[in-house]
């Protein structure tokens, strides 16, 4: 979870610039999206920012520790976003999609990443596969009803998911392109070429691809980064799993909390505090066998 949340601050600044250049018909050049590896440059910006990524993922979690209907949730927390105004890109705080399900004035059949971006509390928190895959079926089809949506979510919980069990990357890889799909990129391609887009399809492969480059935590994020696109959200998905891989630096951690609000931070410290005792609990069932 927090590992998702470090993502998208680090990447909303370059989403914008991605954005920008869309428009444009362009994308941002190869030599600008590589800056990011180089590590002198800092990690957030000042004008850094929690997205929607964040702030659903904490919708999730929160339905997840309370016993809430995914929607319930979903749609407490966006109509409280919206209702703070536009972000400090001068942007809506969502998507057209998002916000038309909020006001119930179109179907759920998103084919968006939005559904990817969220889901990592639940894999992080759940220990049972069948378990995972069925909440985040649930947490899914609230708003992407789509299967596309559904098998991208699913993906994401289940990298999480072997993250957090120690399984090798090249079992990752092999679960992922044996029953969702491939993962068959070139990061240098993708620096060169690959363009925005915030289909599920087109950018969570990129994503989970990317996690399995990495070398530690913080290298995940900036080649997360460095590929351009929706890099918020790709940032974002990666983040998630490469925290079960890794774990999360505390350094990066006490520097992406000045951008967390405080009532954001008291879902995040709930969760974990019952992710710990769940730990204990199993530890202490293991014993007894």
């Amino acid at each position: 979870m927090l590992g998702a949340i470090i993502g998208d601050v680090a990447g909303s600044t370059y989403e914008v610039d991605e954005i920008i250049e869309k428009k444009k018909g362009s994308k941002v050049s190869y030599e600008n999206r590589i800056k990011i590896m180089n590590k002198n440059i800092p990690l957030f910006k000042n004008d850094s920012s929690l997205t929607d990524d964040s702030v659903l993922t904490c919708a999730i979690a929160d339905a997840l520790i309370n016993g809430v209907s995914y929607e319930e949730k979903l749609r407490e927390y966006g109509k409280r976003e919206l209702a703070l105004g536009c972000d400090c890109y001068g942007r809506s705080r969502f998507g057209h999609g998002f916000i038309n399900w909020l006001n119930d004035s179109s179907k759920n059949n998103s084919y968006g990443n939005g559904c990817a971006m969220r889901v990592s509390p639940i894999a992080s928190l759940l220990d049972d596969i069948k378990e995972i895959k069925k909440e985040t079926y649930k947490a899914t089809v609230t708003t992407h009803n789509s299967y596309e949506a559904i098998i991208c979510a699913q993906a994401v919980s289940m990298s999480i998911y072997m993250a957090k069990n120690k399984k090798s990357k090249e079992e990752i890889r092999k679960y992922i392109e044996e029953n969702y799909f491939s993962l068959d990129f070139d990061i240098e391609d993708l620096r060169h070429n690959y363009k925005f887009s915030s289909k599920c399809t087109e950018s969570v492969p990129q994503a989970i691809y990317i996690f399995l480059t990495a070398n530690d935590f913080e290298d995940g994020i900036r080649k997360a980064i460095s590929i351009g696109g929706d890099s918020d959200t790709i940032a974002c998905i990666c983040g998630s799993i490469l925290e079960s891989y890794y774990g999360v630096p505390e350094d990066l951690f006490k520097k992406v909390e000045k951008y967390i609000p405080d009532y954001l931070k008291c879902v995040i410290y709930e969760f974990y505090e019952r992710k710990l005792n769940n730990e204990r609990n199993s530890v202490k069932i293991k014993r007894k066998k």
